[in-house]
């Protein structure tokens, strides 16, 4: 009886220990099987997200310069975008550092600062413009117009005028100039013809305005022609150009080399004279003109009146004989009339022939007025030659 409960047992055993057998064995699971739940959460934290440290320090400069601009620390907002853009190179640090250099003033600067921006930003988006490039270059045209009418304005003459004003190669215009540079010293060269260069140093302040006047050297040997003429007011043309009017007692400019001086006046034949004119000397040109027109004097004036008034009284004579012979002759009338005639005849031969005396007297004159002559000593025609210095030379 006691043996059944024993057997029993160990057959429940056995079963029990197939069971586990059978269920540690692998089993592949079928297309309807559920997935088996996910494991327990476990307790351990979650692994930490990586941060770049290059990023954030340039958030955190970018941040502190918003605050110095916000606060109106431009110069503090400005050099902390410039940190910004060194730690991480990014476009939108140079468009905010050209804010700031032109709420400084500093528009030259603003518009490199900008130019920068539009160059990185291309260099960073394989070529690509950015999006608002057309206003950003409208902003530095304006920065430019804005930049030059901060610099002081600057006057420049030279003595003549009219030479170039040259700066590092490039031609700013022509004295007189008035035009605005930045501040400090610049070399400028002034060129003019016939004259040296010169080399000059100008000092242009931070503000407000410089003017200066430079003198340039001739490097053209000079000359003079002095003239004389032996009648006034006959016009002096040197090289087709009206000089001077006789009497004149200046020199006239006239570079070295060969010059035409000419000599006209009215009722007079003109005179033409070649000239060469030495280095550093002046010709003293000696001139007589002719007269062409006869002079008309009193002789005239008084000759062709009694010419006229002996051809009158000729005629007169003529008329009484004429009367005479038709209706007094044989008659002591007669004897009147042909006292007339010869009177008539006599007087006006006399008077005509006065007349013409003295028209052919004048007409015989080559002489000029005295009223034409020019004053004080006179000199032949002819050429001479002296020094320059002393001398008053006046402009052609």
């Amino acid at each position: 009886m006691t043996s059944l409960p024993r057997t029993t047992a160990r057959f429940a055993g056995l079963i029990a220990g197939l069971v586990l057998i059978v269920h540690s064995l692998p089993r592949q699971a079928s297309a309807d099987e559920a997935p088996p739940p996910p494991p327990p959460a476990s307790d351990a934290a979650p692994p930490p997200v990586s941060v770049d440290p290059t990023a954030a320090e340039a958030d955190r400069l970018s941040d502190e310069a918003k605050l110095a601009y916000k606060d109106k620390k431009y110069a503090q907002a400005a050099a902390l975008f410039e940190k910004a853009f060194a730690v991480q190179p990014r476009p939108a640090f140079l468009y905010n550092l050209a804010k700031c250099k032109e709420k400084m003033a500093e528009y030259a600067e603003a518009v490199k600062q900008l130019e920068r921006y539009l160059e990185t930003y291309r260099q960073q988006n394989a070529g690509l413009e950015s999006p608002d490039r057309a206003d950003t270059l409208r902003q530095i045209e304006d920065l430019k117009r804005r930049a030059y009418e901060a610099l002081p304005e600057v006057s420049i003459q030279s003595v003549p005028p009219g030479a170039q004003v040259v700066e590092d190669g490039a031609t700013l215009g022509s004295t007189p100039l008035v035009t605005r540079m930045k501040p400090g010293r610049h070399k400028i060269v002034l060129r003019l013809p016939k004259h040296s260069d010169l080399d000059a140093d100008l000092d242009v302040p931070l503000s407000g305005k410089v003017a200066v006047v430079l003198s340039m050297k001739s490097i053209v040997k000079r000359g003079g022609i002095a003239v004389w003429c032996n009648v006034k007011g006959a016009t002096v043309v040197l090289d087709g150009k009206v000089a001077a009017v006789t009497p004149f007692s200046g020199v006239l400019d006239a570079e070295p080399g060969r010059h035409q001086v000419t000599f006209a006046r009215q009722s007079y034949a003109s005179v033409d004279q070649q000239v060469t004119v030495p280095d550093d000397r002046v010709v003293k040109l000696f001139v007589h003109l002719e007269r062409v027109d006869k002079v008309a004097s009193f002789r005239s004036y008084l000759g062709w009146p009694l010419v006229v008034l002996g051809a009158l009284a000729a005629g007169g004579g003529g008329a009484a004989m004429w009367a005479a012979n038709q209706e007094f002759r044989g008659t002591p009338a007669f004897k009147e009339y042909e006292g007339l005639q010869f009177l008539g005849y006599r007087g006006g031969g006399a008077a005509i022939g006065l007349g013409l005396a003295f028209v052919a007297w004048d007409a015989m004159q080559t002489g000029i007025p005295s009223s034409e002559l020019t004053d004080g000593a006179v000199f032949p025609p002819g050429q001479e030659i002296g020094p320059l210095g002393g001398l008053e030379v006046a402009p052609k």
